[in-house]
């Protein structure tokens, strides 16, 4: 009854990294960095996982998985408008709004 179990620095290791990969998840990265981070270096890697910031590739929608690796017309994502084009590798600034097309920048 001396000390702490090995069992509990492995528990709080899953439990920190799943919270960390949820995290890093939410900001656009990839969640086994979060998780890897949380897992081995503790509330330094929570401090790290905090600070990352989101992937800056340009027309991704937080949140909106890609629709199709090639080019189409796509149900606008942000709501915005009707269609909005996507060119196979992220969301254009191009969209349609019954049948007339027009031009909209995500940012």
């Amino acid at each position: 009854m001396g000390g702490i179990s090995l069992g509990f620095y492995l528990a709080s290791g899953v439990v920190l990294g799943a919270v960390c990969a949820i995290i890093a998840a939410g900001r656009g990265q990839k969640a086994w960095i979060g998780f890897v981070l949380g897992f081995f270096f503790s509330c330094f890697g929570l401090v790290a996982v905090l600070l990352m910031t989101s992937e800056s590739r340009g027309g991704r929608v937080q949140g909106i998985a890609p629709p199709h690796p090639n080019s189409q017309w796509v149900e606008d994502p942000t709501g915005r408008h009707q269609y909005r084009l996507w060119d196979g590798q992220r969301w254009s600034a191009h969209v349609s709004d019954n049948g007339r097309s027009g031009y909209d920048p995500l940012q």
